[in-house]
């Protein structure tokens, strides 16, 4: 899994994007807390894994430092 270590910490969609141009099926794992969640709307990839015949991307959400 060390091949994909540069994505970690990259937005879902950029990840979503390598693994489809390379035609790689993955899952998608939620981790979300309870409190603020309306600050809290950035997905980023924290961990990849691979299963059995495709990739899981866990996924959680940070605030958008900007706001």
């Amino acid at each position: 899994m060390k091949e994909y270590n540069r994505l970690l910490g990259l937005h879902l969609d950029d990840v979503k994007e390598f693994f489809d141009n390379k035609n790689i099926k993955y899952t998608i794992t939620e981790i979300r807390g309870r409190k603020d969640k309306d600050k809290l709307i950035i997905p980023r990839v924290i961990k990849i894994s691979q299963r059995e015949n495709s990739i899981e991307l866990i996924v959680t959400y940070f605030s958008d430092s900007l706001l």
